[in-house]
């Protein structure tokens, strides 16, 4: 369901400000209300630690969408001012821990629409690269979304 993410090896820097965004209410998920109340900062980076270190199970891409997700992916879209998304996810979709920016291979491709989405229309806007993503995200139309989606999906 795209509701849920998978967490798996998206990047430990990158999930422990999530959950502390999370916890703290900047980044509301109904479904996680107060399953981190009582968690400690250390508790916190010790899941993203756990998360991190599990398998990324690839999902299957639509072969329809891989040309148009792969070029978007790997070269943006000058006409639109679309940045790459490999230039700070990897070329391979690893993502770039250091920077804290997460892994996106094998992510579920209906999250990774309903969470552009949701930074093109505002409604994601909390933490370090909300910014980022909500300026790429609004250059991105529903089809370019799909594509992007769908190509992340099968990456590994």
């Amino acid at each position: 369901m795209a509701v849920y993410p998978k967490l798996s090896g998206i990047g430990e820097k990158y999930l422990y400000r999530q959950l502390v965004d999370i916890k703290s209410g900047d980044r509301p998920i109904a479904e996680m209300t107060g399953l981190l109340d009582n968690m400690s900062d250390q508790d916190l980076w010790d899941l993203a630690a756990y998360y991190n270190e599990q398998e990324m199970v690839v999902g299957q891409a639509d072969p329809d969408l891989v040309e148009q997700g792969q070029a978007l992916y790997r070269g943006g879209n000058m006409a639109s001012g679309v940045a790459a998304c490999a230039g700070c996810h990897s070329p391979n979709g690893a993502g770039n821990e250091p920077a804290g920016y997460p892994a996106l291979g094998g992510q579920t491709a209906d999250y990774v629409a309903e969470q552009l989405k949701a930074y093109r229309d505002g409604e994601r806007a909390g933490g370090a690269n909300a910014a980022i993503m909500a300026d790429v995200a609004s250059k991105l139309s529903d089809s370019e979304i799909e594509a992007l989606a769908n190509y992340v999906s099968g990456l590994n």
